[in-house]
């Protein structure tokens, strides 16, 4: 669990230095799907950034938040609905 956080965190970092790490978008769909609140609120940043280049699998992430969004834990659920929120599909 920690090398997987320690990996987004990487990503993370490289997205805000402006390097393009799109190609992991696939990845970090199915990486989504955890328990680990950090690593969701890491996870969802990432979907937000580059939704607009994967509309497509963009589609199976909002499977993830609609779900994320009925959660009993309050934060899950903020942070789903921030996200959701978040997302510029091509219209």
């Amino acid at each position: 669990p920690s090398r997987k956080r320690d990996l987004i965190k990487k990503v993370i970092a490289y997205m805000t230095l402006g390097i393009d790490v799109s190609r992991l978008y696939s990845e970090m769909v199915l990486a989504s799907n955890t328990k680990d609140l950090v690593v969701k609120k890491m996870v969802y940043l990432y979907l937000a950034n580059y939704a607009h280049s994967h509309p497509d699998l963009t589609l199976l992430a909002i499977n993830t938040l609609q779900k994320d969004s009925r959660d009993e834990d309050p934060m899950v659920r903020g942070l789903a609905l921030r996200s959701l929120c978040s997302l510029r599909l091509p219209s």
